[in-house]
């Protein structure tokens, strides 16, 4: 992880967000758990629920912009997104960031 001044630490993420529909918080933890296995070298992996909405989504945090990349880009990645797809009968929303932490 990088540091910049003022004691910021710098990460990446890579968020995937998808609408399912109130109530499938459990189909999202599923989600979730496959695109956790095939994020290998992540720092966390974190899953956001708002049940009552049906919003979902998942951010991998990442010590390396490229190791984001290649997660992003991989086919495992690919296979899960367009199975999502086929769920919710659009292209999830996969964004990348640049993620700077505030030490404590």
């Amino acid at each position: 992880m990088g540091t910049i001044p003022g004691q910021m630490a710098l990460t990446y993420g890579t968020e995937i967000s998808f609408r399912l529909g109130p109530g499938h918080a459990e189909e999202a933890r599923g989600i979730a758990r496959r695109l956790a296995a095939v994020a290998d070298g992540c720092r966390e992996h974190v899953l956001f629920v708002d049940d009552e909405r049906g919003e979902y989504g998942c951010l991998a945090v990442w010590d390396e912009a490229s190791d984001a990349a290649v997660f992003t880009s991989s086919t495992l990645v690919a296979d899960e997104l367009q199975r999502l797809a086929g769920i919710l009968g659009k292209e999830p929303r996969v964004r990348s960031y640049e993620m700077e932490y505030q030490r404590r």
